[in-house]
C-alpha cells in the first residue's frame, strides 16, 4: 500500500466514524502537525505511530493493508502460535517519533513476533526490513528481511544502521576513536566511522534474518 492509498483510506474512514483527522490524532496521542506533513510528503507514519493509529480505529494492520486476505508470499511466520506481528517495511528501517531517519515507503507484509522476543521490554522496539544489495553476503541476500530493535549499539555484531542516509544492515565492530562498517561480503570494504560524525546512526541489533526460499 502505497502512502497516498494509505491516507484516503484513513480519510474516508473517518467520516463512516462520524469523526474527524484531529480527533484521530488526538485519540492516538501523535502530533496533528506531523500527521499532516505526512500527508503532505505522502509518507506513511513509522511503526509506532500507525499502531496508535489503528487502535483508534478499532481496526488492525493486516486488516487495515488487506494482508489478511493477501497472504502476501513475503510474508514469514515463524511461530505457529501467538498473534502478535509487526509491520515489514521495503527497504526502510524505520525509527520511532522525533527520531532522525528515513521515512517509510510501503508495508509490504506483516511478520509475526518471535517467541524469546515477546517480552514487553522488548516488543515495543521492534522493526522489520526488507533487504536490497549484495554487501552483506554471504550471510545476507538481496531480498531477505530482518527483524531488529532500536536500542542503539551494545556490542560488536550485526545492525540496521543508517549511513549516509541509507538504511542497510552491516556488521559494526567498535575501535579506538569510532566504529568500523564491515561488509561480509569480501568485494566491499570496510569504512571507519568516528564517534563525533553524523553520518552513521545506529539503530540496533539484528535479531533474526529472514532468507526469501
Amino acid at each position: 500500500m502505497t502512502a497516498k492509498l494509505f491516507w484516503d483510506k484513513i480519510k474516508k474512514t473517518l467520516p463512516n466514524q462520524g469523526k474527524t483527522f484531529v480527533w484521530l490524532c488526538q485519540q492516538a496521542g501523535v502530533s496533528v502537525q506531523i500527521m499532516k506533513n505526512r500527508i503532505y510528503k505522502e509518507r506513511i507514519p513509522d511503526v509506532e505511530d500507525t499502531l496508535k493509529l489503528m487502535t483508534v480505529l478499532g481496526t488492525t494492520i493486516e486488516e487495515f493493508f488487506g494482508l489478511e486476505s493477501q497472504k502476501p508470499a513475503q510474508t514469514v511466520m515463524l511461530s505457529a502460535t501467538g498473534a502478535e506481528t509487526i509491520p515489514l517495511f521495503e527497504g526502510f528501517f524505520s525509527r520511532k517519533s522525533g527520531q532522525k531517519g528515513s521515512e517509510p515507503d510501503a508495508i509490504i507484509g506483516c511478520i509475526q513476533i518471535p517467541d524469546d522476543l515477546k517480552s514487553k521490554e522488548i516488543q515495543a522496539h521492534l522493526s522489520a526490513g526488507r533487504i536490497h544489495g549484495d554487501s552483506m553476503e554471504e550471510t545476507l541476500f538481496n531480498g531477505d528481511s530482518v527483524i531488529y530493535d532500536d536500542f542503539g549499539f551494545q556490542e560488536d555484531g550485526l545492525y540496521a544502521i543508517i549511513f549516509e542516509g541509507k538504511g542497510s544492515v552491516k556488521r559494526l565492530q567498535q575501535v579506538s576513536g569510532g566504529v568500523k562498517i564491515i561488509p561480509d561480503n569480501p568485494a566491499y570494504e570496510s569504512i571507519y566511522v568516528k564517534s563525533s560524525s553524523d553520518e552513521l546512526e545506529i539503530i540496533g541489533s539484528v535479531h533474526y534474518i529472514l532468507h526469501k526460499v
